[in-house]
């Protein structure tokens, strides 16, 4: 199998950093649903079933946090690409322009 055939979803630090956007985003949805979950169980005395739901709710707790740090690692690559490759335009360029 050839590089090329393979699938490639994150063609770019941009796109990466999009999925990774929508997961997060996701991931506080579920925790959400599970706060309430978590609620109607206790009040029900499902005790087993609201201790679960917060290790549940723990986890999606860490896989937020570990979001949230790969999404900032993907902003500081996209600064850096820009700094290696020149994208940004310098300051003194864009006085000349005017």
């Amino acid at each position: 199998m050839y590089a090329e055939d393979v699938e490639r979803p994150f063609e770019s630090i941009e796109s990466a950093y999009e999925y990774l956007s929508v997961l997060a985003t996701t991931v506080l949805e579920a925790m959400g649903d599970l706060k309430r979950d978590q609620d109607r169980a206790t009040r029900e005395g499902a005790r087993r079933r609201a201790e679960a739901i917060g290790i549940a709710m723990y986890k999606l707790k860490l896989l937020n946090c570990s979001i949230c740090k790969s999404r900032r690692m993907l902003n500081d690559l996209r600064i850096l690409r820009r700094l290696i490759l020149n994208e940004r335009a310098s300051v003194e360029s864009l006085m000349a322009a005017l």
